[in-house]
């Protein structure tokens, strides 16, 4: 089963950037539709031996719920055109994100005594405060954390990966480098609006 989750993560991960590179909203409903599923049928159908899934998969490794949810939100507005969720919510999971990775990344590679990569493996703390975090999102609505919380939670139980480790259904590099630079890219944006006319 984890063989199959994690290609269908990488799989959806393709689609999107095929999508994303083809502008595929410019195009009418139909035609998104059929692109969609050729590029699905292109993904997911075996070159030789693998699929391109699965190429992407011996790249990049099993994909954290974080980055699923946001490649299927992707997917979507696609093929729909509104986006799923709110720029408010996208915005403080990105924070999140970004926090996670700055506690994980730097201390997991073995920069200091403390691995906070350990505390993955079940630690009442990191549990805790996971619990924190997801009632705070849910008090001020923040629905795209809560979700991302629950389904995590939710293959992390029914052992969706390969990993038991708890870091590894919320955060991976690849998400954690995106919300970076969406972080970024809306820094350089604000100072703009934050002039006052004179």
């Amino acid at each position: 089963m984890s063989a199959i989750f994690g290609l269908f993560g990488c799989g959806l991960l393709a689609l999107v950037v095929i999508a994303t590179g083809l502008r595929l909203q410019r195009f009418p409903v139909r035609a998104r539709i059929a692109v969609m599923l050729a590029g699905a049928f292109a993904v997911f159908a075996p070159i030789g031996d693998l699929s391109a899934a699965a190429y992407v998969r011996g790249a990049t490794g099993d994909l954290s719920m974080t980055t699923r949810v946001l490649a299927g939100a992707a997917c979507v507005a696609q093929l729909t055109g509104p986006t799923v969720f709110k720029p408010q919510d996208l915005r403080v999971l990105f924070w999140l994100v970004a926090c996670g990775a700055l506690c994980l990344y730097p201390f997991a590679l073995g920069w200091t005594p403390f691995d906070s990569y350990a505390l993955g493996y079940g630690s009442i703390e990191f549990v805790t405060a996971l619990l924190l975090v997801t009632l705070a999102a849910w008090h001020f609505r923040r629905n795209v954390v809560v979700l991302i919380v629950i389904v995590a939670a939710i293959a992390y139980c029914i052992g969706a990966y390969e990993s038991r480790n708890l870091w590894d259904y919320l955060i991976d590099p690849l998400v954690a480098l995106y919300a970076l630079v969406r972080l970024l890219a809306g820094a350089r944006r604000r100072p703009s609006h934050d002039v006052a006319p004179t």
